[in-house]
């Protein structure tokens, strides 16, 4: 189904191009637009179908108590659930709705961490994907193309063809100009989770429509190799330069991923100078495609290699490494092997800050969890509870290097563990003991150490997180039960021998890199 720009004369065709991907390779069913409600963004048909389908139970509990008012009963009640102002779509794709009768209806199956359950797997394969055309969202307004999740509308595509004198530009001008914001379609929390605009070359994405203010990121794979790498997307020789949209990004099980792992609320609270009220003002964070591309990557490698091997994650200023951090970490504390085995016990995020990361804390812990999986090591915190979490159950501990050079006397057996250590880029100097903590606790080389001459450090002489890391592995070895994973900006020739990828020229690179020519 390849086909060069060149050949798309009218936006229309690309639009065609898409809809029929979509439906032969990534099995969507291609809704008429009259069956849209612009009141509830919402295909009650295909809702009611994934109901019947996957909880007939429930619906018909649902029957006897609303008799013929049980559909209209039932999508009113769902609208409204949506609408709250402490849930909206995501929550209510990810958590169901609940009836005083104490019936519940979920509204999306989630991808099970590994395949012992099949009923919770055949669920998952039930969900199904839709997508409009030219839909009226209000009148004489009408989108591209909607895409729905078990009827709900989650995401929308403004479409430009270049060929025709137009780009991209015009579709985010559209989107601030030409659009309503106050639309059920387009209600913050409440309708579309993103909206991108996208020509032959290139996609860019908002989550919160507000007129003339909206702003628009890249969704962007980067041109050019390296370093060199800047905006855009690399030239497709056999196709469009926008088709991972459709062959990857819109692919069921990467929308249904999304959703349940990656996409979050973000919440800040603002004081009024004035008043001296405390406001919260609410962000959906929706990762840049760079973001995604590495998660989606380690995890990949990791789920084959474990802990066999290193990584440099080579991410310049302006690339959101905070979140793609915290994104991580959550991905890799679900990660199983072929075998359904976990495959860490703990991840570990250590920074070499005096205290944890404010911003760093908020993205972790934001993201979706059990209580108990996460543990923050904050300045209220001492190195006895680092000792507890780690030798306890706790899967996600985020903590500063220092709380690790005192507890070689509390921790007990990790050695029979497996860690992922996540090492934020180095932002204040620390001794250069304190790496040697890092490793003789989590590492199986921890009898060895003890039996190995003291590791003796100039304490005058102030070293990164990152240089305290590479002398410990060049001294004792990579640990065989530990995988460690370091995000940069600026790896130095040592980083790159220790935590770099063998390309196929035999030089050692970073396993992901998002250059400074991108982040521009």
């Amino acid at each position: 189904m390849a086909i060069k720009s060149g050949l798309l004369r009218e936006k229309e065709d690309f639009q065609k191009l898409i809809l029929k991907y979509l439906n032969q390779k990534n099995n969507y069913i291609v809704r008429p637009s009259t069956e849209y409600h612009p009141g509830y963004a919402m295909d009650i048909g295909v809702l009611f179908s994934f109901f019947e389908d996957t909880q007939k139970d429930e619906l018909e509990q649902l029957k006897k108590l609303y008799k013929d008012k049980t559909q209209e009963t039932i999508v009113n009640y769902l609208n409204n659930e949506i609408n709250k102002s402490y849930r909206g779509v995501l929550d209510v794709l990810k958590h169901g709705i609940e009836f005083d009768s104490g019936v519940k209806l979920n509204l999306m199956y989630r991808k099970p961490a590994n395949s012992f359950n099949k009923e919770a797997i055949e669920k998952y394969h039930k969900n199904i994907l839709s997508v409009m055309e030219e839909v009226n969202h209000k009148a004489n307004e009408r989108i591209d193309l909607v895409i729905f999740v078990n009827g709900i509308a989650v995401l929308t595509i403004e479409l430009k063809c270049n060929t025709t004198g137009q780009n991209y530009e015009d579709a985010i001008r559209q989107f601030k100009y030409e659009r309503d914001p106050k639309t059920r379609l387009f209600k913050f929390k409440s309708g579309a989770i993103v909206n991108f605009a996208m020509d032959l070359h290139e996609v860019y994405m908002c989550t919160n429509l507000k007129g003339g203010s909206s702003y628009f990121l890249p969704f962007n794979k980067g041109s050019g190799k390296g370093i060199d790498s800047g905006k855009g997307n690399p030239h497709n020789e056999e196709g469009l330069d926008v088709s991972y949209m459709w062959e990857d990004i819109l692919k069921k099980d990467t929308i249904l991923y999304l959703i349940d792992k990656i996409i979050y609320i973000k919440k800040d609270k603002n004081k009024d100078e004035n008043t001296g009220r405390v406001k919260t003002s609410e962000t959906i964070i929706f990762p840049r495609y760079h973001q995604f591309n590495a998660v989606r990557k380690l995890a990949a490698d990791i789920e084959v290699n474990e802990t066999s091997r290193n990584y440099l994650i080579e991410h310049s200023a302006g690339s959101g490494k905070t979140n793609t951090i915290s994104w991580l970490a959550h991905c890799l504390a679900s990660l199983h092997n072929e075998k359904n085995e976990a495959i860490f016990d703990t991840i570990c995020i250590i920074t070499d800050r005096i205290v944890v990361d404010r911003q760093l804390q908020d993205a972790v812990l934001s993201l979706e969890h059990k209580e108990g999986l996460i543990k923050v090591m904050d300045e209220k915190c001492s190195s006895a509870d680092l000792a507890d979490a780690l030798n306890g159950h706790t899967k996600i501990i985020v903590t500063t290097i220092q709380k690790f050079m005192y507890i070689k006397e509390l921790v007990d057996n990790l050695r029979e563990k497996k860690f992922a250590l996540i090492i934020d880029e180095a932002h204040s100097s620390t001794s250069g003991s304190a790496m040697e903590s890092v490793s003789y606790n989590l590492s199986s080389f921890a009898i060895a150490a003890e039996e190995q001459e003291p590791y003796e450090v100039d304490n005058a002489e102030e070293k990164s997180l990152q240089d305290q890391i590479e002398e410990e592995i060049q001294r004792s070895g990579k640990p065989d039960n530990v995988s460690m994973i370091a995000f940069t900006a600026t790896p130095k020739y040592t980083t790159l021998q220790l935590f770099g990828t063998l390309n196929e020229e035999g030089k050692k690179t970073a396993f992901d890199l998002y250059s400074m020519k991108q982040a521009i």
